[in-house]
């Protein structure tokens, strides 16, 4: 029986390890205890991070508000850098400097004082291919640098609008029918002078944006001269000694009138400082002259000084960061402190940044509309006794009163708690809200103006006249104007325009479609309603909508343009059928 055990436990042995005359191999027991403890760990490990995941503990999402913040932080950092970056990308393509033209900013005084009058012209030949905007800087005169009127031929062009562009069709022989051209400008761009010292520059072309940005420079002059030299707005900042002169230059908004005799070229109806925006920012500038001249003698002229004008450090804002503008107002020129964004209380006039003055017309206009608003309301609004004893107040325009002059036609009702106040704070926070969504659609961020007009609609909603605005969205079209007591139509055609962007041609129907029904004389709605149905190749019924934009505007060439890109289409679409 003992010879069978053993017999037995030997062959058991052999089979679970390899031993070797019948010991144990207890390196392979320790590689296998070693593989097992090692699964285990990647089981656990697992495990952890599933619990982790569940928990929101696996770094992709914040553990703490801090360190959410701290993220948000860092992705802006981030999201800036690269933004930079691009803009430092795209200014190398359209940048041209120009430095050291008149020599050396190291030179000696007693040198630069001995050097005579040099003149460096900057033409076209000097500006690299595609290069449209022009800093000249790092220079030392004595000299006079002067920008001829030949750089006025340099063209560039703006590309039409590519969602009007019709798709095209392989092998179709009308692919090419005539597409918009693109639209050609004249000129520089802008022009920036920076680190200018004891020189004088002389501007003859014509500058597309109107923009001249001068910087830390001394002893420097700017003359703007004739009809080609368009300057609306002058930006100096952190200089000294500064004089800048308009030599019958024109306006922005100068329209040429040619004369018969065409060798003479463009004369200038309106010129600069004739026309409220043309102005000159300045920021902790010394010394600073602003002159006009009339076939060269003094018209009108001013002195400004940053530190005269009080200019003074505010928190962490130094006196050098107050800004003050230099404009022409009833015949002569008036310095004012421009007010931060906290001063102008929120009031705003287009990107053009407020004066105190400015901000009084402002609050005035804004007093005079709601004055209106209020006469309109006593002729709109009555209050009577409400059903259940409360006192309600019904609506309607005298054109909807019936002819005995009762009240059977009534369009709306709404309570009288509805004050004029929370009216005016619910068209506020509108109006805010649209701002939103218009700068983020200048900015190609379509999505969130969507968001923005829709809080706005959303809002709009809350109104006393919404029932009324709901019925005719929800009752067909009518050839009337809705009175409202704030424009839901622009939202409508602003979103509509979004829906576009983003290919949602659908919904882009449907904005400029209620946009038509709110008012049929809205161009822009009836506009956006025939780009919808144009994106939807519903090319008849766009048609239609585009020749109702085009009869309130014979004169839009966006509408014209549209309307032939649709007949294109209707035509290429009945032929394609017709094989």
């Amino acid at each position: 029986a003992m010879t069978v055990t053993m017999a037995s436990t030997s062959s058991t042995t052999s089979e679970s390890t390899r031993g070797v005359a019948g010991r144990i191999d207890y390196d392979s027991w320790e590689k296998r205890t070693s593989d097992l403890s090692k699964k285990l760990d990647e089981e656990e490990e697992a495990e952890r991070k599933e619990n982790a995941s569940a928990l929101g503990l696996d770094g992709k999402h914040a553990r703490s508000q801090a360190e959410a913040e701290e993220r948000a932080k860092a992705k802006d950092l981030q999201k800036t850098k690269s933004t930079l970056a691009r803009y430092k990308r795209r200014e190398k393509v359209v940048v041209e400097n120009l430095a050291g033209l008149l020599g050396s900013l190291e030179g000696e005084a007693s040198k630069a004082e001995e050097k005579h009058q040099e003149v460096k012209y900057v033409t076209r030949d000097m500006l690299g291919a595609g290069k449209r905007v022009v800093t000249i800087c790092d220079t030392k005169g004595p000299g006079k640098i002067v920008l001829t009127q030949d750089i006025s031929n340099l063209e560039s062009a703006t590309p039409p609008n590519a969602s009007l562009q019709p798709k095209s069709y392989e092998g179709d022989a009308e692919n090419k029918e005539e597409m918009p051209k693109p639209t050609i400008h004249r000129g520089l761009i802008k022009l920036n002078l920076r680190n200018l010292h004891q020189c004088t520059v002389v501007v003859k072309c014509k500058i597309i944006t109107g923009t001249v940005e001068i910087s830390h420079c001394q002893d420097v002059k700017l003359l703007v001269e004739g009809d080609d030299a368009t300057v609306v707005t002058v930006q100096a900042d952190l200089c000294n000694n500064l004089d800048i002169q308009f030599h019958d230059s024109p306006s922005g908004k100068n329209v040429p009138l040619r004369v018969r005799d065409t060798t003479s070229g463009p004369t200038t109806t309106l010129f600069w400082g004739e026309d409220k925006d043309d102005r000159v920012y300045h920021a902790g500038v010394s010394k600073l002259r602003v002159a006009t001249y009339r076939d060269g003698f003094v018209d009108i002229e001013t002195r400004a000084d940053y530190i005269g004008n009080g200019a003074k450090a505010v928190g962490n804002a130094t006196a050098e960061e107050v800004q003050f503008v230099t404009s022409v107002i009833d015949g002569e020129f008036t310095t004012e402190k421009v007010l931060t964004p906290g001063e102008a209380r929120g009031m705003k006039q287009g990107a053009r940044p407020l004066t105190e003055r400015e901000l009084k017309d402002l609050e005035k206009k804004k007093s005079q509309i709601h004055d209106a608003l209020d006469e309109k309301l006593k002729n709109v609004v009555q209050i009577k006794e409400g059903p259940n004893g409360n006192n309600a107040s019904k609506a309607m325009s005298s054109s909807e009163k019936p002819a005995d002059g009762k009240d059977e036609g009534v369009v709306e009702e709404i309570y009288a708690s509805t004050t004029k106040g929370e009216i005016d704070a619910i068209i506020a926070s509108i109006e805010e809200q649209k701002a939103k969504g218009n700068e983020s659609f200048t900015s190609g961020e379509y999505a969130q103006a969507i968001l923005y007009y829709t809080v706005a609609l959303d809002r709009a909603a809350e109104l006393p006249d919404a029932t009324s605005a709901a019925e005719r969205l929800s009752g067909g079209s009518s050839s009337l104007k809705l009175e409202q007591l704030f424009p839901r139509h622009v939202v409508l055609s602003n979103r509509s325009a979004c829906f576009l962007k983003l290919g949602h041609h659908e919904k882009a129907l449907k904005d400029g479609s209620d946009a038509a029904l709110l008012d049929p004389t809205y161009v822009k709605g009836i506009f956006r309603k025939g780009l919808g149905l144009h994106a939807m190749g519903r090319y008849e019924e766009a048609i239609n909508a585009l020749a109702s934009a085009q009869k309130i505007e014979p004169k839009n060439k966006q509408i014209k343009q549209a309307l032939q890109f649709a007949e294109v289409r209707m035509t290429q679409e009945m032929r394609k059928r017709m094989r």
